[in-house]
């Protein structure tokens, strides 16, 4: 992310926080002390203090919300669930140095912060996308095939702030474009190298992006060589970049460069923190929504004489187990009133409750499949079987649901996985609970995430490399 975006937005996020308490010590030293001691109504320490705690929390937990891709719900979960961190921490940081915080003055901050937090990031959104439509983008390439590639130029596109344009998708010869289920454009050009650098010249490319494997020799050396004579900046994603759950660190020895590739591991006081969430927040809803279930689930009695029905899905590690669920059909396309509105706002989840409790499924993770589906999965998609399937993730608050396929899914669910922590457990439940409020008023706020299928089709031209001793180049 542009370094200077996110020093601004954390600029603006201090001056926020400084205003916002100052309102707050104000309106409510004024009743207190009467209109001659407002000079003495500023108190630095508690000012200084949410200062420190937000620039900690901006950090650790990528507050500035482009890193991720801009998305309103998300930017506004995380921001809420940031300041009820803060104010958390401020509470215990009072109790620790027994500083007195008003009661009347405590509500201005949760209440007044969000709202100001959630303005700067949609300002500078706006910003963003108004200078990157306006000002001369640096323009890239991406050479390689596969689903990296193709997510890689998806990515690019949903960051404006970073200022890239990708001009097209080059092939290596020996490579199928239109394979997979996210194909790019069926027919593609086929070029000789030496017009490939006139072809980069006339677009007017500044950078090249090498997504690993690609084929080794003359032509793909004498590319590299030219772009790197021509001042062309190059950037490299490495083949094992699908290893989602590794994390990266690079080193030299010698100026060879050394790619390390860690494997992430959750933390098992998170894992038990989590867990013990899971049980409290489950038990909550499963008492809260009991009379719900309970009308629902007289209602499909009566109908069908069945209320609830079991499916068979996959869990951590593989391990089957029994998903429970209202008697309602959800694939079924001429639903009577009532399933329909159970169905739509998702009541014939909420017995999956019950797995919770048991420890079959947590309330955030991936949603488990069916074993026909789980069978069919690369190794790169086994990845969600690492941990226990959840009732929402964040493939579901992106507006992916049972009938989208299971890579869309797993794209969103590994990194959820790679990324995991308590922050972002409670943010995916207030999206989700933000999704259920958006289809009670009809606000299509999450709309279905295009596929990579559509999205390259219609953007980008796919231009396929062939052999240095061709001798002409056409159609494929």
């Amino acid at each position: 992310m542009n370094r200077r975006l996110r020093y601004a937005i954390l600029s603006a996020d201090l001056l926020w926080i400084a205003a916002v308490f100052m309102l707050a010590q104000r309106l409510w030293s004024v009743p207190a002390a009467g209109a001659g001691s407002r000079s003495t109504l500023v108190h630095l320490p508690p000012i200084l203090a949410a200062i420190s705690i937000w620039v900690l929390l901006y950090f650790t937990k990528k507050l500035d919300c482009f890193s991720r891709g801009w998305h309103l719900p998300s930017v506004c979960a995380q921001v809420t669930v940031a300041v009820v961190y803060l104010t958390g921490s401020l509470l215990a940081l009072a109790l620790c140095v027994k500083y007195d915080y008003s009661r009347s003055a405590l509500p201005y901050i949760p209440g007044l912060l969000p709202l100001g937090f959630v303005s700067i990031r949609g300002l500078a959104m706006r910003l963003v996308t108004s200078r990157s439509a306006g000002s001369i983008k640096r323009r890239v390439v991406i050479l390689g095939a596969g689903r990296v590639a193709r997510e890689l130029a998806q990515k690019i596109a949903h960051h404006p702030e970073m200022s890239m344009e990708v001009v097209g998708l080059l092939f290596p010869s020996d490579a199928n474009p239109t394979s997979g289920p996210a194909s790019v454009a069926a027919s593609s050009i086929s070029l000789r190298s030496l017009n490939i650098m006139g072809l980069f010249r006339e677009n007017n490319v500044q950078e090249l992006i090498i997504v690993e494997p690609v084929p080794r020799g003359a032509e793909t050396e004498k590319l590299i060589s030219r772009c790197r004579e021509s001042g062309m900046r190059i950037h490299l994603v490495p083949q094992r970049y699908e290893l989602y759950l590794c994390k990266a660190e690079l080193t030299e020895i010698e100026d060879v460069p050394l790619l390390s590739l860690e494997a992430r591991r959750l933390p098992l006081v998170g894992m038990r923190v989590k867990r013990g969430l899971d049980i409290i927040g489950a038990a909550l809803l499963l008492v809260f929504s009991a009379p719900l279930l309970a009308v629902s689930a007289a209602m499909l009695y009566a109908m069908k004489g069945k209320a609830f029905r079991k499916e068979l899905r996959c869990g951590k590690d593989d391990a089957p187990f029994w998903m429970y669920r209202l008697n309602v059909d959800r694939d079924g396309r001429h639903l009577p009133g009532y399933a329909r509105i159970l169905a739509q706002f998702s009541v014939t989840e909420l017995p999956q409750l019950w797995n919770v409790l048991k420890g079959e499924m947590s309330l955030v993770g991936p949603r488990p499949e069916s074993p026909d589906r789980v069978k069919l999965y690369s190794d790169w998609q086994r990845q969600r079987l690492t941990v226990i399937p959840g009732l929402t993730g964040l493939a579901q608050v992106r507006g992916l649901r049972e009938e989208h396929s299971s890579e869309e899914k797993a794209r969103f669910d590994i990194q959820y996985i790679g990324q995991w922590s308590l922050f972002l457990d409670l943010s995916l439940l207030l999206q989700t609970a933000w999704a259920l409020f958006a289809r009670l008023v009809k606000v299509d706020s999450f709309k279905i995430v295009p596929t990579l299928h559509s999205k390259l089709r219609s953007e980008f031209v796919s231009r396929r490399m062939m052999h240095a001793d061709s001798t002409q180049s056409g159609a494929d």
